[in-house]
């Protein structure tokens, strides 16, 4: 065997059976679908620095494996990606903002910048379709959903989302912008002036509202989103290299490049070092608030339905300083 092929099927192995991390994945021989779970225990479920080092790495095996999971010593093809949550209630919470606000009070540009890129590098490797032709994307929402989580969700080409859902920006709560592809991805997908509403005005929105303006595709009930997802699988499946072939040409018509999420990137990174001392108060106390629900100590947890109606105020009493 050539060292090529042994390495194509090496990365094949390891989709279904590397431990990532923050990242878990199993793949579904019957959808022929890869399934890749944010996996954040006992912590902030939050786009941190080692979570994105995770996802790099797992979208890179799903691009040198060709798009193929070996099942059985026989390599199956990758037709659908389906990124979900494997934490109760919350799909993502959004950027690090402990790790954000310290490095803005250090005036550390260069961790900024490096977390940055590292975003849009993940960002752009889904948007871009791992570099493979066969591969249909697919975010599964099932709760609570802010800031950079969105981008992440925004990623996928069908967005399916269960009807408690809830997706906030709240950057401009502390004068800063999404800058990791929510202009860019929002804008493509339901216009601009979309974007300007759901982003400058930290507004709550359900999945429904959502679903009205564009971002949300399909909405179900609490609990069927697996089953939205199956049956998305089942009924696309007639059409699927149709349903493809439209999404290379949206790409050509509204193209998007990695020089247009860098060009956002630096003023994220520009934006986020003019920040004043009440712009970062408020990302601490948005921080402890996150911190309060997802403490480590179980005893202490809250019941899913009071963290829920708890982060429901978080980003108004955030601006009460």
């Amino acid at each position: 065997m050539k060292p090529f092929e042994q390495s194509l099927i090496h990365h094949q192995q390891s989709l279904a059976s590397k431990d990532y991390g923050q990242v878990l994945c199993q793949f579904n021989p019957d959808q022929q679908a890869l399934w890749t779970r944010l996996y954040q225990p006992e912590r902030i479920p939050c786009i941190n620095h080692a979570l994105l080092a995770q996802l790099y790495a797992h979208h890179e095996d799903i691009t040198r494996s060709g798009g193929y999971v070996q099942v059985n010593r026989q390599a199956m093809p990758i037709r659908y990606s389906v990124f979900a949550s494997a934490t109760p209630g919350y799909f993502n919470m959004g950027g690090d903002l402990q790790k954000m606000v310290a490095a803005i009070r250090r005036r550390d540009r260069a961790e900024l910048e490096a977390y940055a890129k590292l975003s849009i590098d993940v960002v752009a490797q889904r948007a871009f379709r791992f570099n493979l032709d066969h591969v249909t994307k697919i975010s599964l929402l099932q709760g609570e959903t802010l800031g950079a989580g969105i981008e992440a969700a925004l990623t996928s080409d069908v967005l399916i989302a269960e009807r408690q859902a809830v997706f906030c920006f709240p950057e401009m709560f502390f004068n800063m912008i999404p800058g990791m592809g929510a202009y860019s991805l929002i804008a493509r997908k339901a216009g601009m002036a979309v974007a300007d509403k759901m982003i400058m005005g930290c507004e709550r929105y359900t999945a429904e509202e959502c679903q009205a303006l564009g971002i949300i595709d399909i909405v179900v009930d609490e609990g069927e989103g697996e089953a939205a997802v199956d049956e998305y699988i089942h009924k696309n499946s007639k059409r699927a290299e149709g349903f493809l072939a439209a999404q290379r040409a949206k790409a050509h018509v509204y193209p998007l490049t990695y020089d247009e999420l860098a060009s956002i990137v630096a003023i994220w990174v520009e934006n986020a070092l003019s920040l004043n001392p009440r712009d970062l108060k408020v990302m601490d106390r948005f921080y402890r608030a996150q911190a309060r629900l997802f403490a480590a100590d179980a005893s202490a947890q809250q019941s899913l339905a009071e963290q829920s109606a708890d982060t429901m105020t978080v980003s108004h009493q955030a601006v009460n300083l």
